[in-house]
């Protein structure tokens, strides 16, 4: 079962695809991988930008709601806001990404989550992030 491609899942395509496979996924928790490729459109200087980070958590997002929603057509989810974001390290072309999102709340169509993006045990980024669920 897991691995699992995402790209079924999430919305994006690309160029835009940020995340490759789901690792691990529950109704609280996903966990993907991304290898930055490099052509990838959000490398700045050979590393991934802040925004590029910000949008491997988004699309860790997708995939959990692309994950627990298989049987329905792929949905189109929002950033509300961003909160407590830090950068400790961007990676560079070439590394795997494991990024690991947490809902701490979810109503309705809202959800709150805490996100951690790491490299093997090293942590590159976190953030708090809403996301809203739209139907498309």
């Amino acid at each position: 079962m897991f691995p699992t491609p995402a790209l079924p899942l999430i919305p994006q395509r690309p160029p835009m695809v940020m995340v490759d496979n789901i690792l691990a996924c529950d109704p609280i928790t996903v966990r993907t991988d991304f290898r930055i490729p490099a052509d990838c459109i959000f490398l700045r200087d050979n590393s991934l930008s802040e925004s590029g980070l910000m949008e491997n958590i988004a699309q860790t997002c997708a995939a959990r709601i692309g994950w627990l929603n298989q049987d329905k057509p792929v949905r189109i989810g929002v950033i509300g806001s961003i909160n407590h974001f830090e950068v400790f390290r961007r990676p560079a072309a070439g590394e795997t990404l494991q990024t690991t999102v947490t809902v701490e709340n979810e109503v309705f169509e809202a959800i709150i989550v805490h996100a951690v993006i790491q490299r093997e045990e090293e942590m590159m980024a976190q953030c708090d992030m809403k996301v809203f669920v739209i139907d498309n």
